[in-house]
């Protein structure tokens, strides 16, 4: 069974409304939103999630984007999905 991708809008809306509810400010979950989409090229809620843990401030999003990029091009390329973590 194949499930359609998520259009930006129906990602954002998923992925603000789940971040709001882990007490993220829902600008810097917007801010993420767009970076994890169109830098990461991620449309995975879980990235979403990853960012947000790991960024404190919004300069610190180009670092974890970069970071989780390198990530996942290094699981493309062996077959490994990382998870978030808690």
């Amino acid at each position: 069974m194949e499930v359609p991708e998520y259009t930006f809008e129906e990602f954002s809306e998923r992925s603000i409304s789940k971040l709001t509810k882990e007490n993220i400010d829902e600008c810097f979950a917007r801010v993420i939103v767009a970076k994890v989409w169109n830098e990461l090229g991620s449309r995975d809620i879980r990235d979403v999630i990853k960012v947000a843990r790991l960024a404190t401030n919004a300069k610190d999003i180009p670092f974890v984007i970069k970071m989780l990029g390198g990530q996942n091009n290094l699981a493309r390329k062996s077959g490994i999905r990382f998870l978030p973590t808690r």
